[in-house]
C-alpha cells in the first residue's frame, strides 16, 4: 500500500533520492528505465535537479542520529522522573517541611560560580574544616585558595608548587605551632613525588617530604592526631608522616600495585586504601597490620572512603548485624568505585582485639559487599559525604556528580538518586562537601542535640573539579 503521508513534493524527491542511489549500484539500463517507470521519473529527468548529491544516504545518516537523541532524551527524562518522585517522597518523609531551608537535607542543585583559573585540567579540592578557604590543584602545578565568601578572584596563587601534576590537596583541621608561629596548614602532593606542607596565610612552603619512589596520589590527615600525614603512592606503599618534624614514621607495604587513594575513620586508628590491584584494603593505623579485604571490583578502584559511623542506622537494617565490637574500633561500613563504573557498599570485618594494642585480622578477613549498582556510564573518580551522614555524592568521567540517599537501602534495598549535577564539559575528577563548622561534642546517640548542631554548622557549598579546567561551587 502507497504511503499517505508524503505530500506530491516529498514523495518526488524521495523518488529521485531512490533513484539517484540506484544509479551507482545497478548498471543495467533496462532495469533503471523499469524502476524509473514505475516510480513516475521520465528518463529524461535528472534526479539531481532539485535534491542535494547522496541524499538517501544523508537522509538515512540523519534518521540514524535522531534516533540516538531520542533515545538520550527518554533516558534523561526518566532519570528526571526519578528525581522528582524521589524529591517527593523526600518533601512527604520530611512532613512537607521547605527543605531549601533546611539545611540538613539541603542538596545542590546550581553552580553558583564557575571559576577559571588553571592552564589545564584541575585534578583535587579540599575545603578547610572552619575557614571559608577552599584550595584547588591542577595538571599545570598550581595551587588556588579561594575565599568561598568572595569568588570573584584567588586569594592566593601559587604558581609552580609543583613542577607536575598536583593529585591531592588536604587542610589540616586546627592550626599548628611551627617555629613559634600558628600556621594553618595545607599539604599537596604530586607526581613529582614530593610532598610539600604549605602556610595558607603566606604561600609559603614550610616542609617537604621526601620518600616515595613514585608519583603520589593521595593524601589524608589523621582526625586524631593533626601532626600525623598519610599518603599513598604509585610505588605500592601508604606512609606515615609527623608534620613536625618531617620524618617517615611508618610505610606500610599492603597492596601490589599503584595506591590511588587513602582514608583514616574517625577515631584515627585504621586506614583504608584502595588500589589497581583490584582491591581496597583496611590497615590498623598504628601497625600496619592488615584487617580486612574487599574483594569484589574487575578494574582499578579510584577511591574509597570510610562511611560514617551516623549511616549505620540506614544500612545495619540491611545486614542485620549491629555488633557492638564496630562502636568500639569507630568504623563499620565503607564504599568504593571506579574504573568498572561499579559503586559498592561494604560491610568490614573488624579485627580481632584479643590484643588491643596489636589488633589482627578477624578469622575471616574477607568484607562483606552489601549493596552494589552501576553507578555511572564512565569511570567513578572520587566520593563525598553529605555532612548529614546520609547523602553520598559520586562523580565520574562521564561528567556527571549523582547525589544518593543511603536511607533507602533499608526500605527499598538500593540507593534512591535524589540529585543529578550537570554543567562539566570533561570528566568530573574530584568533588568535595564544605566539612561542618560544630562548636561543641554531644554523644551520637543524642540525635535531637546532634541534628542541632549540624543543622547550625552545616555549609551548603559543594565544589567539583574537573578535566575542562574549571571549578564548580554548587549551592
Amino acid at each position: 500500500m502507497e504511503a499517505t503521508s508524503l505530500s506530491d513534493r516529498q514523495r518526488s524527491e524521495l523518488n529521485k533520492a531512490v533513484i539517484q542511489y540506484l544509479e551507482r549500484k545497478i548498471q543495467n539500463f533496462d532495469g533503471l528505465a523499469r524502476i524509473r517507470s514505475e516510480l513516475g521519473v521520465s528518463l529524461q529527468e535528472d534526479t539531481s535537479a532539485g535534491i542535494p548529491g547522496n541524499y538517501l544516504e544523508k537522509k538515512w545518516a540523519t534518521v540514524v542520529r535522531l534516533q540516538r537523541r531520542i533515545y538520550d532524551l527518554e533516558k534523561e527524562i526518566g532519570e528526571y522522573k526519578e528525581l522528582v518522585e524521589n524529591y517527593s517522597e523526600l518533601l512527604e518523609s520530611s512532613g512537607g517541611m521547605d527543605i531549601r531551608r533546611d539545611k540538613l537535607n539541603w542538596l545542590p542543585t546550581r553552580a553558583k560560580n564557575v571559576l577559571k583559573l588553571h592552564k589545564g585540567s584541575v585534578t583535587c579540592v579540599s575545603i578547610h574544616p572552619y575557614e571559608p578557604l577552599m584550595a584547588t590543584g591542577s595538571q599545570d602545578g598550581t595551587i588556588a585558595l579561594w575565599n568561598l565568601l568572595d569568588l570573584s578572584e584567588p586569594e592566593k596563587v601559587i604558581r609552580n608548587a609543583h613542577t607536575r601534576t598536583i593529585n591531592s590537596l588536604v587542610f589540616q583541621s586546627s592550626e599548628i605551632t611551627l617555629e613559634s608561629t600558628r600556621i594553618v596548614l595545607l599539604a599537596s602532593c604530586s607526581s613529582d613525588l614530593l610532598i610539600k606542607l604549605w602556610d595558607c596565610r603566606t604561600g609559603q612552603v614550610i616542609r617537604v617530604l621526601t620518600g616515595h619512589d613514585h608519583l603520589i596520589s593521595g593524601l589524608r590527615f589523621n582526625p586524631a592526631d593533626e601532626t600525623q600525614l598519610l599518603s599513598c603512592s604509585r610505588d605500592k606503599t601508604v606512609k606515615k608522616w609527623d608534620v613536625l618534624s618531617g620524618w617517615c614514621l611508618l610505610t606500610i607495604r599492603g597492596h601490589s600495585d599503584w595506591v590511588r587513594s587513602v582514608d583514616v575513620n574517625a577515631t584515627g586508628q585504621y586506614i583504608l586504601s584502595c588500589s589497581n590491584d583490584q582491591s581496597v584494603r583496611l590497615t590498623h593505623y598504628d601497625t600496619g597490620a592488615g584487617i580486612s579485604l574487599c574483594l569484589g571490583h574487575e578494574q582499578v578502584v579510584e577511591d574509597a572512603i570510610f562511611l560514617p559511623m551516623e549511616a549505620n542506622e540506614y544500612l545495619d537494617p540491611l545486614v542485620g548485624i549491629s555488633d557492638e565490637i564496630y562502636n568500639t574500633v569507630g568504623y563499620k561500613y565503607c564504599v568504593s568505585g571506579g574504573r568498572d563504573c561499579m559503586m559498592k557498599i561494604w560491610l568490614l570485618s573488624p579485627p580481632d582485639l584479643a590484643n588491643p594494642d596489636r589488633p589482627g585480622p578477624a578469622s575471616n578477613p574477607k568484607a562483606t559487599l552489601v549493596y552494589e549498582s552501576k553507578a555511572h556510564s564512565s569511570w567513578i573518580r572520587s566520593f563525598s559525604m553529605h555532612p548529614n551522614g546520609y547523602y553520598l555524592a559520586s562523580c565520574a568521567d562521564d561528567k556527571l556528580i549523582k547525589i544518593w540517599d543511603l536511607r533507602t537501602l533499608a526500605t527499598k534495598q538500593q540507593l534512591n538518586l535524589v540529585s543529578q549535577l550537570k554543567g562539566h564539559e570533561n570528566f568530573v575528577n574530584a568533588i568535595k562537601f564544605a566539612p561542618p563548622v560544630i562548636t561543641e561534642h554531644v554523644h551520637l546517640e543524642d540525635k535531637l542535640a546532634n541534628r542541632k548542631l549540624l543543622d547550625n554548622g552545616i555549609r551548603c557549598y559543594l565544589a567539583s573539579v574537573s578535566a575542562d579546567d574549571t571549578i564548580r561551587v554548587w549551592v
